[in-house]
């Protein structure tokens, strides 16, 4: 009757909408706190969130050799700048790891966390200039790390793809067959796979 059928057609809404907002979680979100949050290329085009531009760049560029050779060098001399104390030197060095190899996640955050105790280092008192800086420094690591590489997005959007696939197997109102329910789960799990294995690696 039309109750019944309009029952089925508000589950069969709910459960659409909470199969995209796995994806947002498996995807979406991850991608635009990456796009947010990585390092910005000094030479690169400004480019818009979610343009076809923008999504390609978000997809790992392999550092050229050479680049990352000087960039390691440039880490390396840091780490031996800061051990003598000469922390300006060293947050120059440190920078231009970013500058130099802007897809190198793991260099490029040990970098951050060197900056931020270079930082730490010049500090005299808790929340000075110096302090403030070390605090921005770990931020920006921080919130890099919450990009495409952090494992909670995928796990959160799993247990959402679960509870998608057995609220359409066992609810009977929304007369889901299990064919329609792996219709939306397979792409997603597979999705999930594609994105850890390229995305969820550092880089070394």
């Amino acid at each position: 009757d039309t109750q019944t059928a309009a029952a089925v057609t508000s589950r069969r809404a709910l459960l659409a909408g909470k199969a995209l907002f796995t994806v947002g979680e498996a995807f979406v979100f991850p991608w635009a706190t990456e796009g947010a949050t990585r390092p910005k290329y000094l030479d690169g085009p400004d480019l818009a969130p979610f343009s076809p531009a923008w999504l390609q760049s978000i997809l790992y560029v392999p550092t050229d050799p050479d680049a990352k050779a000087r960039a390691k060098a440039a880490l390396t001399r840091g780490e031996a700048l800061a051990s003598e104390g000469k922390h300006a030197d060293a947050i120059a060095a440190f920078e231009s790891v970013y500058a130099v190899a802007p897809t190198e996640y793991k260099m490029c955050q040990r970098a951050g966390l060197d900056i931020a105790k270079s930082y730490k280092a010049q500090s005299v008192r808790l929340g000075d200039e110096f302090d403030k800086k070390a605090n921005d420094a770990k931020g920006v690591v921080w919130w890099w790390g919450r990009g495409t590489r952090w494992p909670g997005w995928y796990i959160i959007a799993y247990l959402s793809a679960r509870n998608v696939y057995f609220t359409a197997r066992d609810d009977e109102v929304g007369a889901f067959s299990v064919a329609e329910a792996l219709g939306f789960l397979v792409p997603i799990w597979f999705g999930l796979l594609y994105v850890l294995v390229q995305f969820g690696i550092p880089d070394y």
